[in-house]
């Protein structure tokens, strides 16, 4: 196992902790489980965790570098450091709620040394019960948020035009350049993030890894799924102990996802997709709350509510400066 000043290192895994103290141990215990021939150092940042993830990693893991933040700095934030210290030919940002699986290191890296113009590499993603999470999806756009939050894309996943964003209509069998993968197993070339730079920390989650893949893409690297190998994603564990407010669907943040989104399209596209991609949500949750405004069940109050909430949020979310400073 290399030093992080080691630059034969073949790998740097980059490790965000945020209150997840039991995850992050089986996290680890599944790196060096699996690590085999790879040369590897690992980097675990703690996100100012208050349940003793760190100390447990200090007391446990003695070849892992810990990085304590003072403040949680988010997916983007946490990551940094890490990636600052990185001396890898690749690095992997991996999740702390992501479990490496046998010969997975080895099949990617692999692949990525057999493949130059290859900047960013996901891997498949798979549910505690075996089941497939979306892993390689199209990039975000105004006509894909609408087949998404109409439900159209769920209901017609084998229509390649309605099953676009995630893919589904796909069978995941064959490596295939992406739009973009998910941030929870992300492997970066070093050349890629020497030429982009890290993640914006202005993200403080979601969207910081759709921003880096298209960010990618534009300075033509390759962003690729590989099927061939897997991470049991338990997904939107941090999240879920952050006590702030979660939608039902996704297990995301609200106030954090509008922000983020409406930042990613400010700063990639421009405010006409900003305005538009706010006119779509806001206008379905107008359709929701009229849909259900008659109702007296108890499903359709939590619906008008939560209609009511989003539309409260984004116009929140357009009035605050912060998040559009580009």
């Amino acid at each position: 196992m290399s030093l992080a000043n080691d630059k034969s290192v073949d790998l740097s895994i980059v490790i965000v902790s945020y209150n997840t103290k039991e995850l992050t141990r089986h996290c680890l215990e599944c790196v060096k489980k699996f690590a085999e021939d790879i040369s590897y150092e690992v980097l675990v940042i703690d996100n100012a965790s208050i349940d003793g993830s760190a100390d447990m990693v200090a007391e446990e893991f003695s070849w892992v570098t810990l990085i304590r933040l003072s403040a949680n700095r988010g997916f983007a934030g946490g990551n940094i450091p890490g990636m600052k210290n990185a001396s890898g030919k690749y690095i992997l940002l991996l999740n702390s709620d992501a479990f490496l699986s046998e010969g997975i290191l080895h099949k990617t890296i692999s692949f990525m040394d057999r493949h130059h113009k290859i900047g960013i590499l996901g891997c498949r993603l798979i549910n505690s019960d075996g089941t497939f999470q979306p892993s390689a999806r199209m990039l975000p756009s105004p006509l894909n948020k609408i087949l998404q939050i109409t439900g159209l894309a769920a209901h017609f996943p084998k229509s390649r035009f309605l099953g676009r964003a995630d893919l589904t209509w796909w069978d995941h069998s064959v490596p295939r350049s992406v739009g973009w993968v998910v941030g929870a197993f992300f492997l970066i070339r070093r050349k890629t993030m020497e030429e982009l730079g890290f993640l914006d920390d202005r993200y403080f989650l979601y969207f910081e890894e759709v921003d880096y893949c298209l960010t990618a893409k534009r300075a033509g690297w390759e962003v690729v799924f590989y099927p061939h190998a897997h991470v049991v994603h338990l997904a939107g564990q941090s999240a879920a102990k952050s006590g702030q407010d979660i939608t039902e669907h996704g297990k995301q943040i609200k106030a954090v996802r509008i922000a983020s989104e409406f930042r990613y399209y400010r700063k990639l596209y421009g405010w006409f997709y900003v305005l538009l991609s706010a006119s779509i949500e806001y206008l379905w949750c107008a359709c929701i709350i009229t849909r259900n405004l008659c109702k007296r069940s108890a499903r359709a109050r939590i619906k008008r509510r939560e209609a009511i909430d989003t539309m409260q949020t984004i116009v929140a979310t357009l009035t605050n400066d912060n998040w559009g400073k580009i």
